[in-house]
């Protein structure tokens, strides 16, 4: 959160734990979850900061791509901007407040994934997964609790 960006990618044939790694299963947070209670761990207890986050969830399925949290995007494509940026066009961003926002979304972009049964999983994934977490922060400013802004202090 320290002006960082990072990427944790899983890779390995089916049934090998990529999904056990990122997601967990019980009492076992996955990578993801590990990571959205470090970040609102922070959010919390950082007093002179205000911040924004956003998450987005897309699939990569038989090279379309498709946004999992507003599943009738379709056919999405990847753009790069002014400054060299990469972006996937039209695909949705979620202001999020709190883990449990971020597990919700979670979930109903899970749901909305490819999946099909295999010799090793009976529901092994079709397809790839990106699940981005954009955070910004500024600094807190005093008066700024008057909604001018539209950040609450």
């Amino acid at each position: 959160m320290g002006g960082f960006n990072g990427t944790i990618f899983a890779y390995g044939q089916t049934s090998s734990g990529k999904t056990h790694t990122m997601h967990g299963s019980g009492n076992e947070l996955g990578i993801i979850k590990l990571a959205v209670k470090e970040i609102f761990d922070t959010v919390q207890n950082d007093l002179t900061r205000e911040y924004l986050i956003r998450v987005s969830f897309l699939e990569i399925y038989n090279e379309v791509l498709r946004d999992l949290l507003e599943p009738t995007k379709i056919n999405l494509k990847i753009h790069e901007n002014a400054k060299r940026e990469i972006f996937v066009g039209d695909l949705s961003e979620h202001i999020v407040f709190n883990a449990d926002q971020v597990e919700e979304l979670l979930q109903k972009g899970d749901r909305n994934r490819h999946v099909a049964g295999t010799n090793m999983n009976e529901r092994s994934s079709r397809s790839h997964t990106i699940f981005r977490i954009v955070i910004e922060s500024r600094e807190k400013v005093e008066g700024d609790c008057d909604g001018e802004n539209g950040l609450a202090k």
